[in-house]
């Protein structure tokens, strides 16, 4: 039994030995951040055929030929099946309301259909946008230029990160005198961007294009931050 009562008490010490330890040491946490300027390498476009019509049927079947059309185009454009995609398909009724009486009155149906494309070569992106347009896509919902792994840029970012923390803790040692010591805990977060919106949304009324637009995709700003704690004296 005494045997038993030495054991715990000396395990007992050994536990509140580490944690006057743990209590007694003096850190400080930095965070570090890194901005890089990357060429965009993809395109995400999104397009939308709408047809109206009294009969949902008609409204349809409109629509559905119009939507043919335009994946017809975009695939002549130079862009594979697999990087077309529908996002989105609705039929809906559509009202509006008698002026004086507020009776609801019955309009007919819309149809809208939408249509996502991944463009991998930016130089197609003003003949994929034309082809969509004239064929029969009556909106341009977005037209997105980015990367599509911002992850194979987190090396460079994340040295000069590194570096950015490492300063800021000599910065802070220094002025508040003390001594910075050996990291005991680093993290990061996944690497972010800034994505340049350069042609947000355009509506055809009428004809197509007659001329090529042209889109600067310029460059996409990528963040990476890490936290470090650092050991002070």
């Amino acid at each position: 039994m005494r045997k038993t009562l030495l054991a715990a008490a000396a395990v007992f010490l050994a536990v509140a030995s580490v944690r006057a330890a743990e209590e007694e040491r003096r850190t400080l946490t930095v965070t570090g951040t890194a901005e890089i300027s990357v060429a965009p390498d993809i395109c995400y476009m999104s397009f939308s055929v709408q047809t109206r019509h009294k009969s949902a049927a008609d409204a349809y079947r409109q629509n559905n030929e119009l939507m043919n059309k335009v994946n017809a185009a975009i695939k002549a454009a130079g862009i594979a099946a697999k990087d077309m995609q529908t996002t989105n398909f609705t039929i809906s009724p559509e009202y509006h309301y008698e002026k004086g009486s507020n009776k609801r009155i019955f309009d007919g149906y819309l149809v809208s259909h939408t249509l996502n494309v991944k463009v991998r070569e930016l130089t197609k992106v003003p003949d994929v946008l034309d082809a969509a347009v004239n064929a029969g896509a009556n909106q341009v919902l977005g037209i997105t230029f980015t990367v599509e792994n911002p992850k194979r840029y987190a090396s460079e970012a994340r040295v000069d990160a590194i570096k950015a923390a490492r300063v800021k803790a000599s910065q802070i040692a220094s002025l508040t005198d003390v001594k910075l010591g050996k990291p005991i805990s680093i993290s990061e977060s996944e690497p972010g961007r800034r994505i340049l919106y350069p042609q947000a949304a355009m509506m055809r009324n009428g004809g197509g294009f007659d001329e090529g637009v042209t889109l600067e995709p310029g460059e996409i700003k990528l963040t990476h931050t890490v936290y470090i704690t650092y050991e002070i004296e």
